[in-house]
């Protein structure tokens, strides 16, 4: 198990043989491929944008599926770490945090934009080091003999940080990074950026779970207001992703001829990783259905995630359209929230199934398996 657990956290691991769907090993070399493919080849960015955004969400949703996977220093199989679970307080909260913390950025940007860079892409490029290596380091895996003293578990007790679990394969794969961390904060460079990014989103889909269909419908509905009014009543939300020099955005090459300030497109990664949390609700809930009736999940029992991925597509789409057509930047959750919403809502009408998809809730690991988690993590 490759695990990078800090403050007593549950170790987090990414295993492509763990997860057992087929598609994800193409949907990663088809997200790789985007990422580079501007070095060479231009698309047309409102086409990377989507194709890369949906990728993202479909990597994501399938990782956080949950299942076996194999304990590298051990050989056994066990359980994939928890999910991390938002409650009911937490969904209805996070609009109003996220107010406070975007226009606090805003005032802090209007008046002490070059500390606040420095500090904050000092913060967050230290965070995404992580979440690169996080990705990166399983695919060592293969090169490692199991039982090897490289996937050795070792835990340290840090002052400020807390509890610290790390193999030596983490400490490979945080050291390539930092590589990359190296070149994001001196140059700023779009496709670090977007490495970063593109690592932010699928953790975050990852390792979240809104818990129930309504906690989701509740965060979408709120965060579609709060998209709306940032955006459309004041200059907040365009300012702060302007101004913050930090990979919270990813951005897309569109023409290298062009003014500076005109040679990339840009969008948010609450535009990928809020929808994408819900999408991947409804891909474990389709995975909930399917066991519940004692079948074997394949492609086409995913009924209520290819509605939702495919509707989230169609909202990418329409963003662009107003964007282009209004030649100004467009709340993309205005678009996306009514497409996945309306997308899953239809999807049970049509089947008989919205009081039970209503009723149903993800269930929390209970404190004993928790302690367990924290056990093995050890």
């Amino acid at each position: 198990q490759t695990s990078l657990a800090m403050s007593g956290a549950t170790p987090v691991s990414l295993s492509p043989s763990s997860t057992q769907q087929p598609l994800i090993a193409p949907a990663g070399i088809f997200l790789l491929i985007l990422t580079f493919l501007p070095f060479v080849y231009t698309l047309p960015y409102y086409v990377n944008m989507i194709l890369q955004a949906s990728t993202i969400v479909f990597l994501g949703s399938h990782l956080s599926i949950p299942g076996k996977q194999t304990n590298q220093e051990t050989g056994e199989e066990e359980e994939k770490p928890p999910l991390e679970f938002m409650s009911r307080k937490d969904v209805m909260k996070f609009p109003i945090y996220g107010s406070c913390v975007l226009f606090g950025m805003y005032v802090l940007f209007k008046f002490y934009k070059d500390l606040a860079n420095l500090l904050l892409g000092l913060y967050f490029t230290g965070l995404g080091v992580l979440a690169l290596a996080g990705l990166i380091a399983p695919f060592f895996q293969p090169f490692v003999p199991r039982h090897s003293w490289m996937n050795k578990t070792r835990t340290h007790n840090l002052p400020v940080i807390g509890e610290v679990s790390y193999n030596v394969i983490d400490l490979i794969s945080i050291a390539l990074c930092s590589g990359v961390g190296y070149i994001y904060y001196t140059t700023h460079h779009w496709c670090t950026n977007n490495l970063f990014g593109v690592s932010f989103s699928i953790r975050g889909i990852e390792m979240l779970s809104l818990g129930s269909f309504v906690n989701g419908a509740i965060l979408l509905g709120g965060l579609f207001f709060y998209d709306i009014f940032w955006v459309f009543g004041t200059d907040v939300m365009v300012t702060v992703a302007k101004s913050f020099q930090a990979p919270i955005k990813l951005v897309f090459p569109r023409d290298w001829d062009a003014p500076k300030e005109q040679q990339f497109s840009m969008l948010g990664l609450g535009d990928i990783v809020i929808p994408g949390l819900f999408i991947a609700l409804m891909l474990r809930w389709d995975v909930h259905r399917t066991a519940a009736a004692s079948k074997v999940l394949a492609e086409h029992c995913k009924v209520y995630f290819y509605t939702n991925f495919v509707a989230y597509m169609l909202g990418l789409v329409t963003t662009v359209v107003f964007m282009m057509w209004y030649k100004a930047a467009q709340p993309a959750l205005l678009y996306l929230v009514p497409a996945c919403l309306g997308a899953a809502l239809l999807t049970a009408l049509v089947r008989g199934e919205i009081p039970v998809l209503i009723a149903w809730k993800e269930e929390e690991p209970a404190e004993g398996d928790k302690a367990v988690e924290e056990k093995k993590a050890e």
